[in-house]
């Protein structure tokens, strides 16, 4: 069991955002307010897209560009259903990317899963991010 603690306690030290990110929030949860803020003092409101996206890849995490988050989509999908319709008018408003980021971390009775999720205006910068902690156990 030391070991193992030894392990998880330099990988959070050799990936500084993770460990913050992990200090704010030891449960599981799909919505972390204080992994959201830590990733916030590193990658702050307004970071251009590739910067954001560097330090993430820098932590180990794989990014990728997504249409929308999938609770996005289900909420869209619930919607139509319900009023029997078969797309949304367009708003007019500004185009949003979404990149998803995801990676396992270690932890001592098994696995973290880090689910980061950035939002970016129509100029690249970063507009809202939301974080997903899973932990598993072994």
């Amino acid at each position: 069991m030391w070991y193992k603690t030894a392990e998880v306690d330099s990988f959070y030290q050799e990936h500084r955002l993770l460990g913050e990110m992990r200090e704010g929030q030891k449960e599981s949860t799909n919505d972390s307010a204080p992994a959201r803020e830590a990733l916030l003092k590193i990658v702050p409101l307004g970071t251009d897209r590739e910067t954001a996206i560097a330090v993430l890849r820098r932590e180990g995490l794989g990014c990728q560009t997504i249409a929308e988050p999938i609770t996005d989509t289900r909420l869209r999908q619930r919607f139509l259903e319900a009023r029997g319709l078969t797309n949304i008018p367009n708003s007019g408003r500004t185009r949003i990317d979404f990149v998803d980021c995801q990676t396992m971390s270690p932890n001592v009775l098994g696995y973290i899963q880090w689910i980061v999720n950035l939002e970016f205006d129509g100029d690249g910068h970063l507009s809202n991010a939301r974080e997903a902690i899973w932990n598993i156990v072994l």
